[in-house]
Order: structure tokens, then sequence, then C-alpha cells
């Protein structure tokens, strides 16, 4: 029994964030990742509803889908902590 490669895999990766504001911030920080991608890959697409953040990836493979998933959860997560950051410094000078 031999396996055929799989030709495309997609996902949506929704994500709570605790504010409208934040997941506005957030998406407006990766749109230059959706538009100019190292790699044609992968590509997705990025929207908000409310305080969620929905990310959608195509790939043409899996081992793409993998990469384009760990970036994009890098991507919030490092910039879910720079407003933290700064936030907290604010508030406590």
């Amino acid at each position: 029994m031999t396996s055929e490669p799989i030709q495309s895999a997609n996902a949506t990766l929704s994500i709570d964030l605790e504010s409208d504001e934040l997941a506005i911030m957030i998406q407006s920080a990766l749109l230059p990742e959706i538009d100019a991608s190292p790699t044609d890959r992968a590509a997705a697409s990025i929207s908000v509803e409310g305080s969620t953040l929905i990310i959608e990836i195509t790939a043409g493979d899996l081992t793409a889908l993998r990469a384009a998933m760990n970036s994009y959860l890098a991507w919030v997560s490092g910039c879910k902590m720079a407003v933290e950051s700064v936030t907290d410094t604010s508030q406590n000078p």
C-alpha cells in the first residue's frame, strides 16, 4: 500500500485576543508578511472579527503549511508581547 502525497493543505487559525484594538493592531503588523510572502509554497489571508484574529493559510504541502503556521503564530506572539511590554512600561514609569 502506497500513500499519495498531499497536493494541498489549508488551516484556519482563530486567535482570541484581549480586545478588538489589539486584534486590529496585530492584523496591521502582519499585513506586510501577507503581501510579500518570501515563498510561493504557502499563502495566507488575515481578518478580524471582534477580538478574534483569523489567519487562513493555504499551502502546497504539509511541510509548507506547518512552517507557515509556526511563522504566523510566532509573529502574533511577538506582536502581543511587544504591545504588552509597551503597555506595562507606560503604566509603571
